[in-house]
């Protein structure tokens, strides 16, 4: 009874008349939604390029959230960033929904993979002429099959996410399409990130940094294994310069890890408290190592040897390191609270010999 009422309350909901067939020429003003985190963001800047590329007298407009929104504060292929932050519903359509149906949009992409009554009448309510988005089955039903959207497609669980971005608008005809992801603005933020890196690298032949902070305790690695990964590399490569980042509010577990780990290679890393310094410092590295978290997607905008730690979720399919040469450790279960030094050692090991992508189990 209450998947056939929530199924009757979306239908009803999230109809929408009066619809149009896509014209693509008469497309001026395009909105991605991406008000959620840094990591997404910074993928989504692959679409983002490649719309440009090809409709360059598109306005491409983005609704950002506060915190990923200098991720793209000085990308030359959007026009204007819009701050959706999450707030009550109410105060949602007083203000930015408001604001961003004033604006008459020809077409709006929604990026996100899940069916949430309220998320969809917010889109719904931005009034765009053209809703583009996922086929996302719920409720005996699927997106698909609301009338507020004019096209869907299928979201690949068995490929990186940005295969599914760019089948959303196969009707427009992208041509050329490059998956590189990409920063812009870093300068401006990197003197005292390059400073400090060439000031190791007088006495190091390289260096690798580790983030053992994730999006939330299920993907953040221990203190104790942090350690242990940090004491067997600084081992094996003594002429690296191992640097162990620290989030802020973290800067006391990262000083543990430093401490533990017993070698004077392991220090921790200049601070980084701006998303761009924090990019700064990841283009000077040779490897990084890291939860499934920003961290890998800035890594693999700058093409770095990365490790990452993923839980068994659907992520490591959607959302592996865009890098040439990358390692996957996945974790038997739903959190990383056993990272093993001898696979993580290993894992570093291949890309320093040079061997490109991998997923490997964890034991």
């Amino acid at each position: 009874m209450i998947k056939t009422a929530a199924r009757l309350i979306s239908h009803a909901l999230l109809g929408k008349s009066g619809k149009q067939p896509l014209d693509i020429a008469r497309v001026r003003k395009v909105l991605i939604l991406r008000n959620d985190k840094i990591g997404d963001m910074i993928v989504t800047t692959a679409l983002l390029r490649e719309l440009k590329k090809n409709y360059p007298h598109w306005q491409i407009d983005v609704a950002a959230s506060s915190a990923n929104r200098d991720v793209i504060a000085a990308n030359p292929h959007v026009s204007d960033i819009l701050i959706w932050d999450k707030q009550p519903l109410l105060r949602d359509l007083r203000t930015t929904i408001a604001d961003l149906r004033r604006r008459r949009y020809d077409v709006i992409f929604n990026p996100y993979n899940r069916f949430s009554i309220p998320l969809l009448l917010r889109i719904k309510w931005l009034g765009a002429r053209y809703l583009t988005g996922f086929a996302i089955p719920k409720y005996g039903t699927s997106t698909a099959k609301l009338g507020m959207f004019d096209h869907t497609v299928p979201c690949d669980r068995s490929r990186h996410i940005l295969h599914s971005y760019f089948a959303a608008f196969a009707a427009f005809g992208l041509r050329d399409i490059d998956m590189r992801y990409e920063l812009f603005g870093v300068e401006a933020h990197a003197a005292p990130i390059d400073d400090a890196c060439d000031t190791l690298l007088r006495s190091y032949a390289g260096l690798f940094c580790l983030n053992f902070q994730g999006s939330n305790a299920q993907r953040t690695v221990s203190v104790a294994d942090a350690q242990r990964c940090c004491a067997a590399l600084a081992a094996r490569y003594p002429r690296h310069a191992l640097l162990v980042i620290a989030a802020p509010g973290t800067e006391a577990r990262a000083a543990g890890i430093v401490d533990g780990a017993g070698h004077a290679n392991v220090m921790l890393a200049p601070p980084t408290g701006h998303i761009l310094q924090l990019a700064a410092l990841i283009r000077r590295c040779e490897l990084v190592l890291s939860p499934d978290t920003s961290v890998i997607h800035i890594a693999s905008a700058y093409d770095r040897k990365i490790v990452g730690y993923y839980i068994r979720t659907d992520n490591y399919h959607w959302f592996y390191p865009a890098s040439r040469q990358y390692r996957v450790i996945l974790a038997p279960g739903l959190t990383l609270d056993k990272v093993s030094a001898d696979e993580t050692l290993a894992a570093v090991a291949a890309l320093m010999d040079g061997k490109t992508a991998a997923v490997q189990a964890a034991g």
